[in-house]
């Protein structure tokens, strides 16, 4: 059976040498790509710390594809055909090498490429490693950066910051493989005293965590900041933010307990938590965590108004917020994974050092009050053949209920048919759910999402999306019941390179349309106004060995009732060079929106756990150039300068984060040594 399985392999990579190689972008590319489209899904500034941490870490940390119960992104591979591979290698062994995949049903050379950039084919481990030869063969990962805004902000001129204006963070971590990961990082923020003031421990944030996976019957075990992840996020998904694939199918891949990010200020458990294999297919989960949250307490009453999430402790007002309310959380998972069918529960408890009120507001009637919360939920997921069924459900104390079902269908090697219908209670409590939705939280919402992901003539990639919804009660920007839909279209082309020393051409073509309803103020008084917001991102990208150039053109517009409100134009240049220990990028954008709501997105390159996507909004120009450069053997220095000039304004931002003129000036600067 192998030598068949060899020679069945030899045959195919004759066929590839001999056909047109369909290769993939680069890592920092694929990076790239990744978090543009989440920043321009989620229409918000700011990304998740843990759902970076995640893409970092899957490009630096690469998952071997022999382990079948490794997790990989949605956004890499689609469920099925991970199922697919899973399926192989269970039946014909562990891949030996990538060409190997091209006789899985569905796997095409460009999916191996992309494949190649985060993952290994290493052997599985059948016994436990010895902690000698883990920490004798482990890898090492420290780094310590710094940046800063050149233009002083108002908040440090009027003395309302205590601190200085640099951001200063590090971090070390050593891991073996899956088996052993040790980290400790620390993190100020600008405008964070260090060592004085309210911060004589120092830092703002300490991190850290030991991790202990696949030894016996212990599948898991964390101390210090972790994560929490289980079924479709309908009871319990901790550390990221909704993340909406851009394929056909819908269902997302719970990784149980792992690590959180050194530098999340927020959504992260602090404590203990292990998951145990049982036998016949049972898994058994158990955590416990506490955490004091930054809230804004009314001392008078002894209760807490509102949880923030900022994580920035700068001026009185902030620091007044620092960990005033503790919260403990526990709970318990079970699961069972048999062949095609998984079956999993969650039940956990939350409890607050001070009772939850927040002030009535016309949109918050139904908002939690209390000190405790009981959630529970009961999710599973069943595959027969090219059809996946998925689905959850949830309760919480004081009667809340939330459900979601979903199925993707297989068509061909090409084709995906995906449907999610979902039906979120007014009254369902979950501070930390993260199921599909359109609002800040997981609760007074209906919707269906129907997509279809095919391969057109002429090898053309068509992704066709639409997401209709309602929320039946009052919420935040909009005192009515309210419903809405959006709607993807997404166009790709891969044109084959005529050179070996070229890579592809890349065209891409991606609009996406949302109507959505929204308060309208007339004489003091509120009135539901219907909104659109309409995008379009036309993309063009070509390689060499050494260059690599990029071209973007975007365009917004945002109508109210029909009628055009304002919009947005976006032009921008990317060029790359790449030769031995150096690395340069840099890029010229121009744009031009005439309000924030027209804002668009374009992800610029930075360091490793770094991230910057500005919403370039107004009239001006972003420019900014990277250099990168190995100093030597696994020591890479990184310095970034960045420039934003604006016409017509005589000052940029607002509040505290005020400065005068009309530009802004950032400088970056990272030190990363692996060994």
């Amino acid at each position: 059976m192998r030598c068949k399985r060899l020679l069945a392999a030899a045959a195919i990579v004759c066929l590839v040498a001999c056909s047109p190689v369909v290769l993939c972008q680069n890592v920092e590319q694929l990076y790239e790509g990744e978090v543009e489209q989440i920043m321009e899904q989620m229409e918000d500034d700011d990304l998740s710390a843990d759902l970076l941490e995640t893409l970092s870490d899957l490009i630096e940390n690469p998952v071997n594809l022999n382990d079948t119960t490794a997790m990989l992104p949605e956004w890499l591979i689609s469920r099925q055909m991970r199922d697919r591979i899973n399926a192989y290698i269970s039946q014909y062994g562990e891949l030996l090498f990538w060409d190997e995949l091209l006789m899985v049903n569905g796997i095409d050379s460009v999916t191996v490429e992309r494949l190649k950039l985060v993952c290994q084919l290493w052997p599985v481990e059948k016994s436990v490693p010895r902690l000698r030869d883990m920490l004798r063969y482990g890898h090492h990962n420290f780094l310590m950066g710094s940046n800063m805004q050149i233009e002083k902000a108002k908040g440090y001129t009027t003395g309302k910051y205590e601190g200085n204006p640099y951001r200063l963070y590090s971090r070390y971590r050593f891991h073996y493989r899956d088996n052993l990961s040790i980290q400790l990082s620390a993190d100020k923020d600008a405008g964070e005293s260090l060592f004085h003031n309210s911060h004589k421990q120092g830092f703002d944030l300490y991190s850290g965590h030991l991790m202990l996976s696949n030894i016996g019957v212990l599948k898991k075990a964390v101390m210090g900041h972790y994560r929490l992840q289980f079924g479709q996020g309908l009871t319990l998904w901790t550390g990221g933010n909704p993340y909406y694939g851009w394929g056909a199918g819908a269902r997302r891949s719970a990784r149980g307990i792992c690590p959180s990010s050194p530098f999340a200020e927020y959504d992260y458990m602090q404590g203990a938590a292990a998951t145990f294999g049982l036998p016949r297919g049972f898994d058994i989960s158990a955590f416990y965590s506490f955490v004091q949250r930054d809230a804004n307490i009314d001392t008078a009453a002894g209760v807490a108004l509102s949880l923030t999430r900022s994580g920035y402790h700068r001026s009185e007002s902030e620091i007044r917020k620092r960990h005033t309310l503790g919260e403990h959380l526990y709970g318990l998972n079970f699961q069972w994974n048999k062949h095609n069918l998984h079956i999993g529960t969650t039940a956990y408890g939350t409890s607050f050092t001070l009772p939850l009120q927040p002030k009535l507001r016309q949109y918050n009637g139904d908002a939690f009050r209390g000190q405790h919360n009981l959630n529970v939920g009961l999710d599973a997921a069943w595959r027969f053949r090219r059809l996946l069924l998925y689905g959850e459900g949830a309760y919480s104390r004081g009667g809340g209920w939330a459900g979601l079902a979903g199925a993707d269908f297989l068509y061909d090697a090409n084709t995906t048919f995906s449907i999610l219908c979902r039906n979120y209670s007014t009254k369902y409590h979950s501070f930390y759910a993260d199921a599909w939705n359109r609002l800040s939280s997981v609760e007074n919402e209906r919707g269906l999402r129907l997509a279809v992901q095919t391969r057109l003539p002429w090898q053309v990639d068509l992704l066709l999306a639409a997401d209709i919804y309602a929320h039946p009660g009052p919420r935040y920007a909009c005192y009515s019941p309210s419903d809405g839909y959006e709607m993807r279209f997404e166009l790709s082309k891969s044109i084959p390179a005529w050179r070996q020393d070229i890579q592809p051409m890349t065209i891409s073509l991606r609009y996406r349309c949302r109507e959505y309803d929204k308060n309208k103020k007339i004489d003091n008084q509120y009135f539901t106004a219907n909104y659109s917001r309409h995008t379009l991102y036309a993309d063009f990208s070509f390689n060499t060995v050494y260059f690599n150039l990029r071209t973007r053109l975007g365009a917004s517009a945002i109508a109210s009732d029909g009628t055009l409100q304002s919009y947005g134009l976006l032009a921008l240049q990317d060029c790359t060079f790449s030769y031995r220990k150096l690395y340069i990028t840099a890029r010229l954008a121009a744009f031009n929106t005439t309000s924030y709501d027209a804002r668009l997105y374009a992800t610029e390159r930075d360091f490793a756990y770094e991230f910057a996507s500005p919403a370039l909004y107004n009239k001006g120009i972003r420019t900014y150039l990277l250099l990168r450069y190995n100093i030597y053997k696994g020591l890479t220095l990184g310095l970034k300068y960045g420039l934003s000039l604006y016409d017509g304004m005589e000052t940029v931002g607002s509040g505290n984060d005020q400065t005068e003129g009309n530009h802004r000036q950032q400088i970056k600067a990272q030190l990363r040594y692996t060994w």
